[in-house]
C-alpha cells in the first residue's frame, strides 16, 4: 500500500466495501475515536510503537549506520542475515524490502499524527473541552500534542536522510523528495492533490515540529491518573529528547550556531540539574527494565516492561543479534560462560560483522591491524569502553562448548570457523539481568553523544580550549587514569572523530557525524567500497517502486 493510502487510515476499514468515489461520500462517516485524553493517547501509543518496536525499528537505524559507516567488518565466511551486504557494500541502488517497511511505517506514523494535530487544530486547542487549569490539561493533553509533533518530525528525519540525498550545506535544496503532508487526507481530492516536498521543506517542516515539541513538552513527566504507572515514560520525548533531536538536525545540516545553541540547552539543564550526567560506560546498555532508566540516557528504545513486570512481548533489539556480541538469550551485565542454554553469555551466531580494522587503526585501539599486526594498544586495554562495551574475539577454535573458559574469548561457533583474525565486536545488546536480558534498553541519544558533537563545533568556532573541556568531559569518564589528555593546542577534527569512533560506534549517529563535519566517508576495510566526499549526492536508497509506479508526482 503507497503511502498516499495509508492517509486515509481512519477509514480504511470501510474501503473494502465501496468504490472510492462512493466512499467519500457516505452519509454517516465514522465519528472519531478520540474523545478524552486517555483515547487520544491511542494514536500516541501506536506512532512511538511503529517508530521502535515495528520492523522499521528493533535496532534497524544502527544497523544500517554501523554498516555504511566504514567501520564495520563482515567477517569472513559469514552470509549475514537482513540484507546485511547489501548494506555493507552501500548498494543503493538495490530494492529491498526492509526498505518499503521504513517508507509505510513512517508514513503510518506521520498520518496518525496528522489525523491527531487536525483535531487539535479543529478544536481550536481544546477539542475535549477540558478546564484548561487542570492536570489532564496541563500534564496530558499539552504534552500529547507536543508529542505528535515530535513523533512526525522523527519520522520525516528518518525518511529524509534514507530515500533523499543529503542536505547539501553549500548548495540547493530544492529537488523535489518525498511526500509532505500536514494534514490527513479527508477525500480523493485531498489525496490526488499531495504534492512532493523539496529537501528543504521537509526539514523546516521537522525543525517547526522540533520547535514546537521542544517548547511544549515539560522537563520530565507530571504521570497522573490513567497514566500514573512507573515506567510509563520510557521510550517518549521530553522537551530535552526534542531539544536534543533539534540540535543533531541543524548539525546535519550544516547549521552550526543553531546546533550549538541546542547542545548548550541541554548540556545547562544536564549540568545544573544532575538529570542527567555520565556514569560508567556500559550503564546505558544494561537496564531492562522501564523505569530504570540510566542517568546518561536522554532518550531510549524501550524494549523495557512496565513497573518491573514481566510482558508477554517479543520486541527487542533485533538488529543487535546482527552486530553485536551477544545473542538475545543472554542474561547478565558481565561477560561469562555458564553452560546452560540461557544462563550468562550466549555469543551470537548470527552476527556478521566486527568492527572494521581500518577503525580500530584510527582509534588507537590496535597497532596496524591492515597489515597483520593485531596487538590491543594500552590505551585501549586502559579505556573503560574498551573494556565494558567493547569484547575482543580471537580466531575460530574448534571444539569449545558453552561453559568453557575460552567461550567468551575464542570464536567457536560454526557460522564464524573461516574466521582466522582476532576482531573487535560491539558489546551493547541483550546486557540486563537475568531472567530478562532480551528486553534490555538501548541508548537513541545520550549525553556523551551532545558533549562530543558541542566539542566539534566548539572547535570548528575557533574555541579550542572550549573544545578540548568537552572532549575531557567523555574522556575522563572513561580514563580515570589518565585524565585531561585534550588541550587547546592538540585538538582538532581528527581528535574528536577518533573519540567519536570509540564512544558512539553501533549507535546510530555515526554517518550524521561524518556528514554534518564534511569529512569524507571512509571506504572501511572493504577494497569494494569507495570513500564518498561531500556533498555524498549518490548517497540515499531507492524509494520503494509501489509509490513511484502509483504516485504520478514522480513521473
Amino acid at each position: 500500500m503507497k503511502s498516499k493510502n495509508l492517509a486515509i487510515l481512519v477509514f480504511a476499514g470501510l474501503m473494502s466495501f465501496c468504490s472510492c468515489d462512493d466512499f467519500f461520500e457516505l452519509k454517516r462517516p465514522q465519528e472519531t475515536q478520540w474523545t478524552t485524553t486517555a483515547t487520544y493517547e491511542q494514536g500516541l501509543s501506536s506512532a512511538y510503537f511503529n517508530i521502535q518496536w515495528s520492523d522499521a525499528g528493533r535496532g534497524f537505524a544502527q544497523y544500517i549506520d554501523f554498516l555504511t559507516s566504514g567501520t564495520a567488518s563482515l567477517m569472513d565466511g559469514n552470509t549475514p542475515g537482513l540484507d546485511g551486504e547489501k548494506y555493507f557494500y552501500r548498494s543503493f541502488e538495490e530494492k529491498l524490502g526492509r526498505m518499503t517497511t521504513i517508507w509505510r511505517t513512517y508514513y503510518n506514523v506521520i498520518t496518525k499524527c496528522n489525523l491527531a494535530l487536525d483535531v487539535d487544530r479543529d478544536g481550536n486547542g481544546n477539542p475535549f473541552n477540558l478546564d484548561m487549569r487542570s492536570d489532564d490539561y496541563i500534564h496530558n493533553y499539552t504534552r500529547q500534542v507536543a508529542e505528535y509533533h515530535f513523533c512526525r518530525a522523527f519520522s520525516y528525519f528518518s525518511l529524509i536522510r534514507i530515500f533523499a540525498p543529503p542536505y547539501n550545506h553549500n548548495g540547493e535544496n530544492n529537488q523535489k523528495a518525498i511526500p509532505l503532508k500536514t494534514s490527513a487526507a479527508y477525500s480523493k481530492e485531498d489525496v490526488y492533490n499531495e504534492e512532493l516536498g523539496t529537501i528543504e521543506a521537509i526539514y523546516d517542516l521537522i525543525i517547526s515540529d522540533l520547535k514546537y515539541a521542544k517548547e511544549n513538552l515539560p522537563d520530565q513527566f507530571t504521570l497522573n491518573s490513567w497514566n500514573n504507572v512507573a515506567g510509563y515514560e520510557c521510550g517518549r520525548a521530553n522537551k530535552w529528547v526534542a531539544t536534543s533531536l533539534l540540535g543533531k538536525v541543524y548539525f546535519l545540516m550544516g547549521k552550526y550556531a543553531e546546533a550549538k545553541a541546542e547542545f548548550d540547552a541541554v548540556i545547562d539543564y544536564a549540568e545544573a540539574t544532575g538529570t542527567y550526567k555520565l556514569e560508567a560506560p556500559k550503564d546505558p546498555f544494561n537496564k531492562e527494565k522501564a523505569q530504570d532508566v540510566p542517568k546518561e540516557s536522554i532518550w531510549e528504545f524501550n524494549s523495557g516492561f512496565l513497573d518491573g513486570k514481566y510482558e508477554k512481548h517479543n520486541q527487542y533489539m533485533y538488529c543487535g543479534m546482527v552486530m553485536g556480541l551477544r545473542f538475545r538469550d543472554s542474561n547478565g551485565d558481565e561477560l561469562e560462560s555458564l553452560p546452560g542454554n540461557n544462563e550468562g553469555t550466549v555469543i551470537s551466531s548470527w552476527n556478521g560483522f566486527g568492527i572494521a580494522y581500518t577503525a580500530l587503526k584510527e582509534m588507537g585501539w590496535m597497532v596496524d591491524p591492515m597489515n597483520g599486526n593485531y596487538e590491543v594498544t594500552p590505551a585501549a586495554e586502559n579505556d573503560l569502553r574498551y573494556q565494558q562495551v567493547y569484547h575482543l574475539m580471537l580466531p575460530y577454535k574448534e571444539g569449545i562448548k558453552k561453559g568453557d573458559p575460552e567461550y567468551i574469548t575464542t570464536e567457536s561457533l560454526a557460522g564464524h570457523a573461516m574466521v582466522k583474525t582476532p576482531h573487535v565486536y560491539i558489546d551493547k545488546f541483550f546486557r540486563g539481568a537475568a531472567p530478562y536480558g532480551k528486553f534490555s534498553k538501548f541508548p537513541f541519544i545520550r549525553l556523551a553523544d551532545i558533549y562530543l558533537l558541542r566539542a566539534w563545533l566548539r572547535w570548528n568556532s575557533n574555541d579550542l580550549q572550549g573544545a578540548a573541556d568537552d572532549l575531557n568531559i567523555v574522556w575522563n569518564r572513561a580514563n580515570p587514569q589518565n585524565q585531561d589528555i585534550y588541550t587547546a593546542s592538540n585538538v582538532n577534527h581528527d581528535v574528536i572523530y577518533q573519540e567519536y569512533l570509540r564512544e558512539m560506534t553501533g549507535e546510530g549517529w555515526t554517518v550524521d557525524f561524518m556528514m554534518g563535519t564534511q569529512m569524507t566517508i571512509p571506504a572501511g576495510d572493504s577494497k569494494l567500497n569507495s570513500q564518498v566526499a561531500p556533498p555524498y549526492s549518490s548517497w540515499y536508497w531507492s524509494i520503494p517502486d509501489d509509490e513511484v509506479n502509483l504516485n504520478d508526482k514522480y513521473q
